[in-house]
């Protein structure tokens, strides 16, 4: 469409809407009508000083519900052209006006419009653009228009979160507005917008900046008042003929009042009590670092996708270049806090190197962190509250609040650790969800400098801290690592501030400590590699492990040495690359030099676990000779039934492999079918469904393929229901098999694509290789059927 038809077009859409409210379409309004008319989508569209999202959500809809009331017709963005184009081929329009129908004739030219004479003192917008918080602004915007009830409505969140940016771009779009009549946007209108600030000083790139003249008490405020209000005169008056004065002139208009910082401000119950008993026609918008019981719209740190908006759009106005990897990093640091973000690309702007900068952001005694944390930590210095703060500094996940009363302050009664904690989340310092506290990433750092400067203190947190986790991990120690039976509820919520203390006992050489967590947590580390990821809890089994063998070694402990040793083999050996086979085979061999200051199941279960080394090995002969010693073992060893049952499954399991292995079928069935019997007579489950999977595999060897699908169909569904990924995948590539077997080359490549899904999560690296070749045979046999 050309330009001058997408002029008319708008021309009389502008004139419509004037007949119908008294007031012509802004340039807000029009701007999004023309790229409308120009064949622009809504995402598209953009306009000078609003982001996206308010576009889309707000001035949008906004807009066609306009449009309709005045044409008369439901107006959308995809029906506008349409219905403005057939009311351009009307000489005259019938514009309803109330009962009386009227003829317009459409002026060239809309009559101008006088703007409305505003009193402000809005300081300048502290930024070029608004980025991310659309939700908060929109709330904000609601509470201080009329059709919202609240009079008094509070902005809170801790220092340089952005509450003065938030409610300043509220009042510069409450101006905009108010200079434009733009009722019909949404935005609420006044005749009075005044601002005051207790703020002490502002952060900037090159240091704090002193606040020239902070409005500190309430008669600041009232001299404020006064000033924008000239015809207002309360020199020599009391204070509460002042008072009254204020109120009088005040309910004539309509005024949106603001006080920044109100945590700075002397006789704060004065200044609330005096915004408090304002007259309706005022809305008062406060700012603060403390929540305070009015309605509140309150700040957190940005989420991730703004706040690498934010970054983007400082670094483009500095002229910074930032790469994704380091923006993600200072999002990482900053956490989220605006101010922290601004500081550090003007940092960087100066020509300071990012690293650099990054560490100066979270430097517990830098520009940040003072701007941020000081003004509220220092009043509680010396109080249980600051105890809480320093403690829960220890912990990097949201902490249980029975774990943070007891490490930072067990003496102390529950009363008044719930008012210590409300007090904190009252600073806007923690945060609280059910029934656990956090903090935000720079609040912590802040926290940790707190901790260190207080030694004595933290000495005994420390030890409280470890010795709650010590209890804590107690519960889930003596499990089966072997089976689907393991009891860990609430363990994967405490995974990181567990490893948190694990970590430092490593390195403070606390051996006793490091030991218990380890066979506690040796059960829940194993199975978590079978359900969720071998690369994570694994990788802290090996980290655990090599700390350990190095430690009871120097102690001369070798019953310890030789058992962590074969964890961490046996681990390897289940990881089953070269490398790690090549580690494992020296860890038995070590072992066994040290088998005698163990029982003799130990030397039982090292054996075996020797002859799964070899069969990973491919060196069946020698894995054949490890299990008969095992054998020999289990009756020389003094065990009950239950207890040799259980050895003799793992044995002829093995025993079974190896002849399967070696393509003897017929006799791996006869042995695994023994097997079989064993663990349903204990009802050892995984067992079962183990063994039964090797049995599915021979009845594919052997073509019984109905036998394998109800063998494997079953297994799947049990593994399933026990979230066994490592199971499940092993089910899905024999399925894979089956289908294979079967002439189904389509679902053989959908069950080994399923084994490969699983197989990666696990991070089963070689079992990912494994079925990665397997897809690629599969891929040239379809590739070659269809040629064929």
């Amino acid at each position: 469409m050309s330009t001058d038809k997408i002029s008319e077009l708008i021309r009389i859409a502008n004139v419509l809407v004037l007949s119908k409210t008294g007031i012509p379409l802004t340039n807000v309004q029009k701007s999004i009508l023309e790229q409308v008319l120009g064949g622009k989508k809504l995402k598209d569209i953009q306009v000078s000083g609003y982001t996206d999202g308010t576009v889309q959500r707000a001035s949008s809809p906004k807009l066609w519900e306009l449009l309709s009331n005045a044409t008369g017709h439901k107006v959308r963005i995809n029906t506008v052209k349409l219905i403005l184009e057939k009311l351009l081929k009307e000489p005259k329009y019938n514009i309803s006006n109330g009962s009386e129908i009227v003829t317009l004739e459409l002026p060239l030219v809309p009559p101008p419009i006088s703007p409305k004479q505003l009193r402000h003192n809005l300081p300048a917008p502290s930024c070029t653009a608004f980025v991310g918080r659309e939700e908060e602004i929109a709330r904000l915007l609601e509470l201080v228009s009329p059709r919202h009830s609240a009079h008094l409505v509070s902005v809170d969140g801790i220092g340089g979160v952005g509450k003065t940016t938030l409610v300043l771009e509220a009042a510069y779009r409450c101006l905009h507005a108010s200079y434009n009549n733009e009722t019909c946007l949404g935005v609420p209108t006044f005749d009075t917008i005044i601002f005051t600030s207790a703020k002490q000083s502002y952060l900037m790139p090159f240091g704090l900046l002193p606040s020239l003249a902070p409005r500190r008490t309430l008669h600041d405020i009232f001299r404020q008042i006064v000033r924008i209000l000239d015809e207002l005169d309360i020199t020599g008056v009391s204070f509460e003929e002042q008072l009254d004065l204020i109120k009088d002139v005040l309910s004539c208009q309509r005024t949106l009042l603001i006080v920044d910082n109100l945590e700075t401000v002397e006789n704060q119950q004065d200044v609330l009590a005096f915004l408090y008993e304002l007259p309706p026609t005022v809305k008062a918008v406060i700012t603060t670092r403390e929540q305070i019981l009015f309605v509140p719209v309150r700040l957190t740190s940005m989420p991730e996708s703004d706040g690498l908006c934010l970054i983007k759009h400082e670094a483009k106005e500095k002229g910074v270049s930032l790469s994704n990897k380091d923006s993600q990093t200072l999002y990482k640091v900053t956490g989220g806090i605006p101010v922290a973000i601004s500081y550090a690309i003007g940092q960087l702007a100066n020509g300071y190197p990012i690293k650099e900068v990054l560490g100066g952001v979270s430097q517990s005694t830098g520009d940040v962190a003072r701007f941020c944390f000081e003004t509220s930590v220092k009043p509680l210095t010396g109080q249980s509250a600051h105890k809480l703060l320093m403690a829960l500094a220890l912990f990097p996940m949201p902490a249980l609040q029975d774990a943070l009363v007891q490490v930072a302050v067990p003496e102390v009664n529950l009363n008044t650790t719930n008012a210590d904690l409300a007090r904190l989340r009252g600073l806007s310092l923690v945060r609280q969800e059910n029934n656990r506290y956090s903090m935000l990433p720079l609040t912590r750092e802040y926290a940790l400098a707190e901790l260190k400067a207080h030694p004595d203190f933290e000495r005994q947190a420390r030890e409280r801290w470890i010795g709650w986790y010590s209890s804590f991990s107690q519960r889930y120690a003596g499990q089966d690592a072997k089976g689907w039976q393991g009891q860990f509820n609430g363990l994967e919520e405490e995974w990181q501030n567990l490893q948190a203390a694990i970590e430092w006992c490593m390195v403070e050489s606390r051996y006793a400590e490091m030991l218990n967590f380890w066979q506690n947590l040796e059960a829940y580390t194993h199975i978590m590699g079978r359900r969720e990821s071998r690369l994570q809890y694994w990788d802290d089994r090996l980290t655990w492990t090599t700390w350990l063998i190095q430690a009871a070694e120097q102690r001369g402990n070798w019953s310890v040495t030789a058992k962590v040793m074969v964890d961490r083999a046996w681990t390897l050996t289940s990881m089953g690359k070269q490398k790690q086979l090549e580690e494992a085979d020296k860890l038995f061999s070590k072992a066994w030099e040290l088998r005698h200051y163990q029982k003799s199941l130990f030397m039982l279960s090292l054996a075996r676990n020797i002859a799964v080394l070899r069969i990973q090995q491919q060196r069946f002969d020698e894995a054949q000779v490890w299990l008969t010693q095992a054998v020999e073992l289990l009756e020389q060893t003094q065990l009950d039934q239950q207890q040799r049952s259980r050895q003799l499954v793992q044995i002829q399991y093995y025993q079974g492999e190896i002849l399967f292995k070696n393509g003897k079928y017929e006799e791996a069935k006869i042995i695994f079918q023994e097997t079989l019997k064993l663990a349903q007579a204990m009802d050892w489950i995984r067992a079962i469904f183990c063994t039964q999977n090797w049995l599915a595999d021979i009845a594919i060897k052997q073509e019984r393929l109905d036998e394998a699908e109800g063998l494997l169909t079953e297994g799947l569904r049990v593994a399933e229901a026990n979230e066994d990924k490592s199971r499940i995948g092993f089910c899905q590539r024999s399925l894979c098999s089956l289908a294979k077997a079967k002439g189904n080359l389509f679902d053989a490549h959908y069950w080994a694509s399923k084994a490969l899904e699983n197989f990666e999560k696990l991070g089963m690296l070689l079992e990912v290789e494994e079925t990665q070749n397997l897809l690629q045979t599969l891929d040239t046999e379809m590739s070659d059927s269809r040629i064929l």
